[in-house]
């Protein structure tokens, strides 16, 4: 459980990113991380994606775990490291500057999670769970936010230009965790689509 003072601290950060269109986690999504980190107390996770702080805030506050974000923006890691000081929660969060596509490697080097958030690049979800099997134990997991995308993943519309390749990439990537052998998945339908996956 996360304290009343925290709360009023987080929901302030919440109406602010809604007011400014800043994408954090979808609420549908926070309600099914809060549960999976009531249930497994994660310990060691990984999130790429940081925005302003919000999600990595909520899971340091409901587990004691270390916590190694990645986010590219500048002006939006300072608003993450002033709120990961505000709540009393920065020396546990580690936070990495730059494209994840090249940070990913120097990031989870010779490092095991049980919990990792994947809520950047819509595009790239199928080959990070790809490249990040090796680092995730046995029964981590995995949540990503998104994954319908605005209703058009399973959508039959034609999708317009500039949303096509965002769901043909996640397309492909449900198509693999709903057919892997190494995972079990399951996809929630609320918000924008949230997916499930564990490691077998």
């Amino acid at each position: 459980m996360i304290d009343a003072t925290c709360q009023k601290i987080l929901d302030k950060v919440h109406d602010y990113a809604r007011e400014n269109y800043i994408m954090i986690l979808a609420d549908e999504c926070e309600v099914v991380l809060r549960r999976l980190f009531e249930e497994n107390s994660p310990k060691r996770v990984l999130e790429i994606g940081t925005a302003i702080g919000y999600s990595s805030s909520v899971m340091a506050l409901m587990s004691d775990c270390i916590i190694d974000t990645i986010e590219k923006d500048n002006e939006r890691i300072k608003k993450a490291k002033e709120l990961w000081k505000a709540l009393g929660i920065e020396e546990r969060i580690n936070s990495f500057e730059g494209d994840s596509k090249e940070l990913l490697p120097q990031v989870v080097k010779d490092k095991i999670y049980d919990f990792i958030f994947i809520d950047g690049a819509k595009s790239s979800y199928k080959n990070q769970l790809e490249f990040l099997y090796p680092y995730l134990e046995k029964g981590g997991i995995v949540l990503c936010d998104d994954v319908l995308y605005l209703g058009l993943v399973r959508g039959q519309e034609k999708v317009i230009h500039k949303h096509r390749t965002i769901v043909k990439n996640m397309r492909e990537f449900l198509d693999y965790i709903q057919n892997s052998k190494l995972f079990e998945s399951t996809v929630f339908e609320e918000g924008n689509g949230i997916a499930v996956v564990r490691k077998k």
